[in-house]
């Protein structure tokens, strides 16, 4: 090596060293103004994004999906947490075409579950909807699970209750306390 780069060498290796050691020991995490704190991460690091697609891919080529208006991961939880939150639950399986709305959900990555704090709304295809207190969304067992009020409609009906689950998988719905309204409708072949 020539001698005159030695100086250079030396001092490219002080910048290296000094980068290195100012990066492993900063505990800073970069929050937008405005931010009132790392509330949504739980105290810990977290990745702040504008409009979000969250999925989960399953083997059978079904998924889930979460979008959000705004959301924090919460990479050492991982942990999304997100405000102005659909969730289109089992995309690309025969259950497929029900749609979660809710003003802030929380979806646990690891434990494969989406809390709901504020309630939410639910649509399924075929006319059924759903005015939910909070609930939990159980994407392991494929259960909606509301322990508070709830109240669902469907062609023809309109239930209310507590402690709802609604395990999708199987189609099968529970509640306690139900109050019920049978309505006449109009169905295949019937005329009048």
């Amino acid at each position: 090596m020539n001698l005159r780069l030695l100086p250079w060498a030396a001092m490219a290796l002080l910048v290296l060293v000094l980068a290195v050691r100012s990066a492993l020991s900063t505990t800073v995490v970069a929050v937008p103004p405005g931010a009132t704190g790392q509330e949504a991460a739980g105290g810990g690091p977290e990745i702040r994004l504008g409009p979000v697609e969250v999925r989960e891919f399953h083997d059978d080529g079904s998924w889930n999906r979460l979008d959000a208006d705004e959301a924090v991961y919460a990479y050492a939880s991982r942990m999304v947490s997100a405000e102005g939150v659909t969730v289109f639950v089992g995309e690309g399986a025969p259950f497929a075409g029900t749609t979660v709305r809710a003003p802030r959900a929380a979806w646990d990555l690891d434990g494969k579950a989406i809390g709901l704090p504020e309630g939410c709304r639910v649509a399924r295809k075929g006319g059924w909807t759903g005015e939910l207190s909070a609930a939990t969304l159980d994407l392991a067992g494929s259960v909606l699970r509301v322990p508070g009020p709830a109240r669902i409609e469907g062609p023809g009906v309109s239930v209310q209750g507590k402690n709802l689950a609604w395990a999708w998988g199987e189609g099968k719905i529970t509640m306690e306390s139900t109050t019920s309204r049978l309505s006449p409708v109009k169905g295949p072949g019937r005329k009048g």
